[in-house]
């Protein structure tokens, strides 16, 4: 074989390898999300589910009239929601407390009277849970308005193991927090976003001063599932 010809055979054959390292080496890395990023992905996607089950509740007691617990379905078109709540409304417990929020009104099955809109979520400090969904009023608008974000350390959910969740802490403003949870009294309020590896968001902590001279408490909002599809009508 010829110098030239075995010139052009190495080059046949080294350049499928050069090729590849190259293209490896010069490969960008793929860039990563800032928590803010994180955060405005994990609002999109609330804003366009058609419906969540989903929590809010605290284990704490602030020593005055309050939300302890809202459990049930949101959906968001119609805005409505049917599920149970549980406080304490002028100091008399009630738990397990049937609702139903549509078209704008409440409806709460209070024991001995019957269904009822005369007793409204705000007499519990809390909200209409049918308008948790809302992309302006409701939790995702509390996603976008934190602050001074930082992202933890990734584990997995000590619920379902399953799924990884990484944790973002900040601050949210008191008016946010306010079209959530309408008593609240501080100028701002400590907040966790655990955000699992699809991009959604699973819980949140809230920690503040949501009733007047009452300590600082925490709750939470679970979200177990979503795009969920429910028929929710006033109850007859």
């Amino acid at each position: 074989m010829t110098p030239s010809r075995q010139s052009l055979l190495a080059a046949l054959l080294l350049a499928p390898l050069a090729l590849t390292a190259c293209s490896g080496d010069d490969e960008p890395a793929a860039a990563e999300q800032t928590p803010e990023e994180v955060l405005a992905a994990a609002k999109e996607k609330l804003d366009a589910t058609s419906g969540v089950e989903a929590t809010l509740g605290t284990d704490e007691d602030p020593g005055t009239d309050y939300l302890s617990e809202a459990e049930g379905t949101i959906v968001a078109d119609p805005a409505s929601f049917e599920g149970v709540i549980a406080g304490r409304v002028s100091g008399i417990p009630a738990s397990d407390i049937d609702v139903v929020s549509v078209d704008g009104t409440v409806w709460i099955d209070v024991p001995l009277i019957g269904w009822t809109d005369e007793f409204q979520p705000k007499d519990f400090c809390g909200p209409d849970p049918a308008m948790l969904l809302d992309p302006t009023a409701g939790v995702s608008g509390v996603l976008t308005a934190a602050t001074g974000l930082e992202e933890g350390e990734s584990a997995r959910d000590e619920v379902d193991p399953s799924i990884v969740i990484t944790p973002y802490t900040g601050t949210v403003p008191g008016d946010a927090i306010r079209e959530v949870l309408p008593c609240t009294d501080a100028d701002e309020v400590d907040a966790t976003f655990n955000v699992d590896e699809d991009g959604y968001l699973r819980t949140a902590d809230i920690t503040g001063s949501f009733f007047p001279d009452a300590d600082p408490i925490t709750y939470r909002i679970s979200i177990a599932e979503y795009d969920v599809t429910k028929d929710i009508s006033a109850p007859k």
